[in-house]
């Protein structure tokens, strides 16, 4: 990953933007004028508030974010995503790591390889190994997003083991990270709601069920600020769950409601199939 500071500062002139203008409420104005003249990377976070700023994306002023093995990776991701890990061990396969040369490519593969030596092959030792790998490198570089679901993954491979306590300690780093992560597009922000999503699952099966509601608020205030539907039935799912396993009924039946209403916009057949039991096949309206 290497900043393009003249690029930078292309887009703060068009702007009409001084340096201090740039920076302020994001960092100092020598931080800026290290950005431009160096190509010094301060943090992602910094970086990703400047775009948001100027109003570009990472890609105007990053390079080696990616590569020609963007939409293989993107797929894997997507059948990540739909837990079909089957698939996603299959197209992983396909990946010719003669051809994975840049930092960010290798990061993508250690994490892809991760969760599919966990859902594909159940094999906790080498999904470790991987995220391992992945940490290293996220925080040698920084890259704040891959801290993340690196920790997501390694708190999945623990609780496979059943180590909680070493399970709960990446869980609370990871939301750690995200808590303070800014998402500045679309990928980093279904990356992020997924992570809420697995975070919360993980917390469920801990019977942390407040520290699950937590989770699913934060991603529900992300999702309905996005204006997306994206996993907002299943997370609707996880917080009547965690109602009904803190005995709060009244609360617990309309979040399954809402879950199964929204089930049918999305044409979740499988959770309208789950929820139905438990709500009844009349829709209440909110």
């Amino acid at each position: 990953m290497r900043l393009l500071g003249s690029k930078v500062k292309q887009y703060r002139k068009q702007k009409n933007l001084s340096q201090q203008e740039l920076a302020e409420g994001i960092c100092t104005q020598a931080t800026v004028s290290l950005m431009e003249k160096k190509n010094k990377v301060p943090s992602i976070k910094i970086i990703l508030q400047i775009c948001r700023r100027l109003n570009i994306s990472l890609n105007d002023v990053l390079s080696g974010l990616g590569s020609g093995m963007d939409e293989q990776f993107d797929d894997i991701a997507g059948a990540i995503r739909r837990e079909d890990y089957a698939l996603a061990d299959d197209l992983l396969g396909k990946v010719n790591m003669t051809n994975v040369q840049n930092a960010f490519d290798r990061e993508r593969y250690h994490y892809y390889r991760g969760f599919v030596e966990l859902g594909a092959r159940n094999r906790p030792d080498e999904a470790i190994f991987h995220f391992n790998l992945l940490l290293h490198r996220a925080y040698r570089m920084p890259w704040d997003l891959y801290a993340i679901v690196g920790n997501v993954g390694m708190a999945t491979a623990y609780l496979n083991r059943q180590e909680l306590d070493k399970a709960r300690f990446y869980l609370n780093a990871a939301v750690g990270y995200l808590d303070d992560f800014e998402w500045h597009d679309e990928d980093n922000f279904k990356r992020l709601i997924w992570a809420r999503y697995q975070i919360a699952q993980m917390y469920l099966k801990l019977e942390q069920p407040q520290l699950v509601i937590d989770n699913v608020e934060a991603a529900l205030r992300a999702v309905k600020h996005q204006g997306s539907l994206y996993l907002i039935d299943v997370l609707y799912e996880m917080k009547g769950e965690a109602e009904k396993a803190l005995l709060a009924t009244t609360a617990s039946k309309r979040s399954l409601t809402i879950a199964r209403t929204l089930a049918l916009v999305t044409h979740n057949v499988a959770l309208q199939e789950r929820l139905t039991p438990q709500v009844g096949s009349t829709i209440i309206a909110d």
